[in-house]
């Protein structure tokens, strides 16, 4: 009955054309910590591409939300329905900058277009993303002092790797899953095994007491501030 209130309210949400309020967030928060003990943040880089859609199929059919760091080069007219979608069921968007470079590599001014041109791109169809995940985990002093979001890391099931099959990524995620994580995972194009080892990995994992949320959620259930400065693999 939860989950169905909560898929009528998203319906109501999707046909009004707006995004979650705070009071939406609050009052999922609080459904959440009534069915589950324990919470881990999905995270998605490298999008939005032709896969996001079905990864978020796998998340509305389970009731879970995401934060998907996506790279700004890739959104435009044709991925807006995506990104809106990805806000329609609850998720989030973050930077992953603008062409996907090793930032360290970059001058300051290299640096700041990076992320100036990805915010600039994401504030058409969404809210100025909260976090930034650097490309390749590669970030500085300069990269800390230049981008004015927080940084986000996690636990990677090398999902980003054609040889590591969907099996693989699901041992990975299953035997690494804690409380307060971030998982990292990828939905660039045709990085099927990483959807299939989701809709396998969601369910299990609710099924041990797991709520599967985005990063600003984990943070808000988890009552931490974030500061600048870190990269965040845990709510903590």
């Amino acid at each position: 009955m939860k989950r169905l209130l909560y898929a009528l309210t998203l319906c109501l949400l999707a046909l009004t054309g707006c995004n979650h309020s705070a009071s939406d967030k609050s009052q999922r928060i609080k459904e959440l910590k009534k069915e589950y003990n324990k919470f881990i943040a999905l995270t998605f880089d490298d999008g939005p591409s032709t896969l996001t859609p079905r990864i978020l199929d796998i998340l509305e059919q389970h009731n879970a939300t995401a934060t998907f760091f996506v790279i700004g080069s890739q959104v435009d007219a044709s991925t807006e329905p995506t990104i809106k979608r990805a806000q329609e069921i609850g998720c989030e968007i973050g930077s992953h900058s603008f062409t996907h470079p090793y930032m360290s590599q970059l001058t300051p001014e290299e640096q700041t277009l990076q992320s100036q041109q990805t915010i600039n791109a994401i504030e058409q169809y969404a809210p100025t993303p909260k976090y930034f995940r650097p490309p390749y985990m590669d970030a500085d002093d300069t990269t800390h002092n230049i981008v004015p979001q927080i940084f986000i890391g996690g636990y990677c099931p090398d999902d980003w790797d054609a040889n590591v099959s969907a099996e693989e990524r699901i041992k990975g995620l299953m035997e690494n899953a804690t409380d307060g994580l971030i998982f990292i995972l990828h939905d660039f194009k045709d990085n099927n095994g990483t959807a299939e080892a989701l809709a396998s990995v969601i369910p299990a994992l609710q099924a041990q007491g797991y709520g599967l949320v985005s990063v600003d959620e984990l943070f808000t259930i988890k009552g931490v501030t974030p500061q600048k400065g870190i990269i965040y693999k845990k709510a903590k």
